[in-house]
């Protein structure tokens, strides 16, 4: 029979498996060399981008050309002539928010260039590994809990009547977030407004637009938990000018019901004058683990010990 010392043991080695939380800077990343990916005009979907350099985890030495579309990042809208998605000098967050390191750190910058207004929003696909995740496979984080923060810079460029710019209420520059099905549980970004570019998230039917403001000349910081067991979502947005972290939501549904988090799609708005404007950068990823059974074999044995003794 165990002891209650025993059963006590056993529960905080289960509990401790269940709650730990494994983080993983993202190779999504950091966007520099070292985190695998080249500089201006590279396109992410033309080469192995994300898949070679010293912080990746991969063992290719250098970047190669792929086949369009075949790696880690796919071009679904855009990609052509000057509209891209590359690795950008001097976007780096912490060059732009802080004034550190070089202007040849890079940030990732989705923009039609280009195209003008008439040109179509960019969007591009990020298939999540096991690298961002710290060895967990994207697949495995069914049940599980996945925190992300990632750094956002860059407005929507806003028109009252979208000739040169966006129309008020335009809801661009979104992140959203998927599992191996393409079910999408959440989507942020901001909306395009009279006061300014107002951040926003999606449900699925109605967009719900915070009072707060994105300013745009620097990087703020989303972070965000899909609980995957719950099938609940909470995020808080960080402004780094005001240096305020505000809740934006709590624990409500997800969009749609995801069994696992394998990608995200980023959207940009359209236009020439969107240029360089949009950049993200410095993802990371913690995923804590659906309550082992080693902890409920603990949490059982010492219900029954209880009783047991009464």
């Amino acid at each position: 029979m165990l002891s209650l010392r025993s059963v006590l043991l056993v529960s905080a080695a289960g509990l401790a498996l269940a709650s730990a939380a494994t983080p993983a800077h993202a190779w999504l990343g950091g966007f520099e060399p070292a985190d695998g990916y080249q500089g201006f005009l590279n396109q992410v979907q033309i080469y192995n981008a994300g898949q070679y350099g010293v912080n990746s985890g991969y063992v290719a030495p250098s970047a190669v050309a792929i086949t369009p579309n075949s790696g880690l990042w796919t071009a679904i809208s855009g990609g052509t002539g000057l509209a891209y998605a590359t690795g950008h000098f001097a976007l780096d967050r912490q060059y732009q928010n802080s004034g550190t390191g070089t202007i040849n750190d890079q940030g990732l910058v989705i923009t039609t260039h280009d195209q003008g207004w008439g040109g179509p929003a960019q969007r591009y696909k990020y298939s999540v590994d096991s690298q961002d995740l710290n060895g967990v496979a994207p697949l495995a984080t069914a049940g599980q809990k996945v925190r992300m923060s990632f750094w956002t810079r860059g407005g929507l460029p806003a028109d009252p009547a979208g000739v040169n710019g966006v129309p008020y209420g335009y809801f661009g520059n979104s992140v959203e977030f998927a599992d191996s099905s393409g079910n999408i549980g959440f989507r942020l970004g901001v909306t395009a407004t009279a006061g300014g570019n107002m951040v926003t998230y999606w449900n699925g039917s109605s967009m719900f637009q915070s009072s707060l403001l994105h300013f745009g000349s620097k990087f703020d910081r989303w972070d965000v938990t899909l609980d995957l067991g719950t099938q609940l979502v909470t995020a808080s947005y960080f402004n780094f000018v005001l240096g305020t972290t505000t809740p934006v939501v709590a624990n409500v549904p997800l969009m749609s019901g995801m069994g696992n988090f394998s990608s995200m799609f980023f959207q940009s708005a359209p236009g020439v004058n969107n240029a360089k404007l949009w950049a993200v950068d410095d993802f990371s990823f913690f995923t804590v683990p659906a309550p082992s059974a080693a902890g409920l074999m603990g949490l059982g044995a010492l219900a029954a010990l209880r009783r047991r003794r009464r």
